[in-house]
């Protein structure tokens, strides 16, 4: 018993049918690192992408704001298709076109053209944002979601702090446009990998239902029906505070180091980085196991939410006010640890918000209102607002007020009857 409680996946099936959820899980995730290292990058060369471009902040915060609108857009189109299509199929080639995508930014020779190739991105990066989860719960009984989805969005805070180590590292040696070259090879390779996925039956491992009348209804009905759950709205809803606190954080809190405190481009990058890959991979962990441990239902997946933000509001208060290294450094541990400790939870409870035909689309939706909502301003808006004259200190302040936006809305979904 001491064993399933450390280890959030090993509820899973077995036989034959748990060496294709280990596979998938293993597969999933690493394709899942890639997706957000090239997601981020421009995070870590945004002093180079300015020189280059003559680029205001407000400009590089649009790089990001154009990627997420169209990746936004995108994933509710993917999910309609993933109802029916072959779901492996979908995910080779929506990898394979975010990777192309991704190399073409290191040829830019305009600020218009790189904007078309991140913008190009979020059109790769949707399909599999899409369907990749709805593919990997159908590999798990719904007990074990909790923890298999925690591992795959563990790739999130690995995946995110490479991109700012290896946009610092490859842009200081040899420039801005390697770093796209080296964002887009791994992709390519794993868009191949994904033809080798096994396809299992949708929702094989829920309780019967009346998934074979939902699989058969109009796309109108099944969104008629997604919208109707509860437990969907409220996870939803706190999902889009956190994003649009966690989007300008990523984008902005490496520039913010260096300009703001003072610290070189390669200590901030890589510090960053290096922060999210440890405390990031341990909360996402920690956060499924956590929830398994509390039975891995809505309750209290969302309260574990509400309470890890409270944690994580005054760190990230420590990162963005104070002065000192060792203070921004263990506001950037704890506030990572406990931001990231939610993803697995709230990932799991919109999922099992929903029945297994409808997860592609609701998943879609999910994504189309966290981002439009979230990540797609954020980043705009606090370049804007640090144009104005208001300046970055102020201009970050959006962050911790999101983020106890959140908080209060996964407490209300989660106190609820």
């Amino acid at each position: 018993m001491v064993v399933k409680a450390v280890r959030p996946w090993s509820a899973g099936p077995s036989g034959a049918s748990g060496r294709s959820a280990r596979i998938a899980l293993v597969t999933l995730t690493a394709i899942n690192l890639v997706n957000y290292l090239d997601r981020y990058l421009v995070a870590g060369i945004v002093d180079p992408l300015k020189r280059e471009f003559g680029a205001t902040d407000a400009d590089i915060g649009l790089l990001t704001s154009a990627f997420l609108l169209v990746y936004m857009v995108a994933s509710p189109v993917f999910g309609v298709l993933a109802r029916k299509t072959n779901r492996t199929l979908i995910l080779a080639i929506g990898v394979f076109v975010w990777s192309v995508a991704t190399m073409g930014g290191g040829f830019a020779a305009t600020f218009t053209q790189l904007l078309i190739a991140r913008a190009l991105v979020g059109i790769g990066e949707a399909a599999y944002s899409t369907v990749g989860p709805a593919l990997l719960s159908d590999h798990y009984p719904p007990r074990s979601r909790p923890g298999a989805l925690s591992i795959f969005y563990a790739a999130i805070p690995v995946g995110t702090a490479l991109s700012y180590i290896v946009a610092g590292l490859i842009s200081s040696h040899w420039g801005w446009r390697e770093v796209f070259f080296a964002g887009g090879i791994p992709g390519i390779a794993l868009a191949f990998v994904c033809l080798k996925l096994r396809e299992v039956p949708r929702g094989q491992h829920d309780l019967p239902s009346s998934e074979r009348a939902l699989s058969s209804g109009s796309i109108g009905a099944t969104i008629a029906g997604v919208a109707r759950s509860r437990d969907y709205l409220f996870a939803v809803a706190g999902y889009c505070a956190f994003t649009f606190a966690f989007g300008a954080l990523a984008v902005w809190t490496p520039n913010y180091m260096q300009t703001v405190r003072g610290w070189t481009p390669a200590a901030a990058t890589t510090v960053f980085g290096g922060v999210l890959v440890a405390s990031g991979f341990v909360g996402t962990l920690g956060g499924g196991w956590a929830a398994r441990a509390l039975g891995g239902g809505r309750r209290g997946s969302l309260l574990l939410c509400s309470g890890c933000l409270l944690v994580a509001i005054p760190a990230a208060c420590a990162v963005l006010y104070t002065t000192s290294h060792w203070s921004i450094v263990t506001g950037l541990v704890i506030a990572s640890t406990f931001s990231f400790a939610t993803q697995g939870p709230v990932n799991a409870v919109i999922v099992n918000a929903v029945d297994a035909s409808q997860r592609p689309l609701a998943i879609g939706m999910s994504v189309l209102l966290i981002h439009l909502l979230g990540d797609v301003p954020s980043p705009w808006l606090v370049g804007e607002i640090s144009d104005s004259g208001a300046g970055m200190p102020v201009a970050m302040a959006a962050v911790p007020v999101a983020m106890l936006v959140a908080s209060a809305i996964w407490f209300v979904g989660g106190i609820r009857r």
